[in-house]
């Protein structure tokens, strides 16, 4: 019977005899036979001649290969991977495709470091046409590269607003740094080996991820390197405020300290002479505290103009006066 072309064949059987009884037209009606020949499935690569990337760490992802099918589905696939350096082919059983266009991922198990060729050897579909390719079929190359890495230049992981943020990154330049800052997912192009950042406001600063140019933001190396950026820290008298209080020979007044950032702080503060607006006062004394809470009151008995020149707290610290900003004073005063 036919099956050299596909399509729908009609078949009539008008005699029908052996070598032991001969055909009677009496005894015999035509017998209609129906014939339907599939077409064999096909399966192709839908970029043919195309490289595509892998990483070589088994969790660092990478590019998916679309292959077209035609038949019925579901398909079965037979897929060839050799190295360019090998002899040996690996071959990779594809069972229960239902879709016709399909993203075949490989393992990396069967990868390693340098170039492959991919081919399709053989499909076959649920009619159970099967197809076997030629050899040299067209084919698609995958190529598979060590992903790069970045590692910190400063060992600790608490810093300051102002501070740099340091990285050396290690591949093929360029790269793309993958990181989080204030719950924004952002990615930022480095042509060298150095990253850096500038911290300009308070936050997790969280690096995810690193791609170089032999590997895509499918295939990336993952990390997680968290810094975490505190705001500094601030002290202030009086409510940001000048205030002048009055106090008699041996008595006492109450100075109010606030600070904000992480406790303890340890602070220094001055006290100076109370001169007229325009003349340069002379620092009378200088002292330093600790503070274990966000506010101290410490009692002063002498007359002067009271005011911090510098705060530390568990992360930062800088004299406040190479800040501007309401600090506050305390004058006290003798009537």
């Amino acid at each position: 019977m036919e099956s050299s072309k596909a399509g729908l064949y009609d078949y009539t059987v008008e005699k029908l005899g052996d070598g032991s009884y001969n055909y009677d037209p009496r005894k015999f009606s035509p017998l209609k036979i129906e014939q339907r020949v599939h077409s064999k499935p096909t399966a192709r690569f839908t970029h043919i001649g195309k490289t595509y990337k892998y990483c070589l760490e088994d969790d660092a992802g990478g590019e998916n290969v679309p292959i077209t099918l035609s038949g019925l589905a579901p398909f079965y696939l037979e897929i060839g991977i050799k190295h360019h350096a090998s002899s040996k082919q690996e071959i990779l059983y594809l069972h229960d495709i239902e879709r016709y266009s399909y993203n075949l991922h490989l393992p990396h198990k069967i990868l390693a470091l340098g170039t492959h060729i991919v081919t399709i050897r053989r499909v076959r579909d649920a009619h159970g046409c099967d197809l076997e390719l030629a050899s040299d079929a067209p084919h698609v190359q995958v190529s598979v590269a060590e992903v790069p890495s970045i590692t910190a230049l400063e060992p600790q992981e608490d810093f300051c607003v102002g501070d740099r943020i340091s990285f050396i990154l290690s591949g093929i330049p360029p790269f793309n740094v993958y990181y989080t800052f204030q719950n924004q997912d952002r990615k930022a192009p480095v042509s060298n080996t150095n990253f850096r950042r500038l911290a300009e406001k308070p936050g997790d600063f969280r690096i995810t991820a690193v791609s170089d140019q032999k590997s895509t933001e499918a295939c990336k190396a993952r990390t997680d390197i968290v810094r975490v950026i505190h705001e500094m820290p601030s002290a202030r008298i009086s409510k940001g405020k000048v205030t002048t209080t009055d106090i008699h020979e041996g008595g006492q007044a109450e100075i109010l300290f606030e600070f904000g950032g992480t406790p303890p702080f340890e602070f220094t503060y001055t006290r100076s002479e109370n001169v007229s607006k325009g003349k340069k006062s002379q620092v009378l004394e200088t002292k330093s505290d600790i503070s274990y809470e966000h506010q101290k009151v410490v009692l002063a008995s002498d007359e002067g103009v009271y005011e911090v020149i510098s705060i530390k707290d568990r992360y930062c610290a800088f004299s406040t006066q190479t800040v501007s900003g309401k600090r506050g004073q305390k004058l006290l005063m003798y009537p």
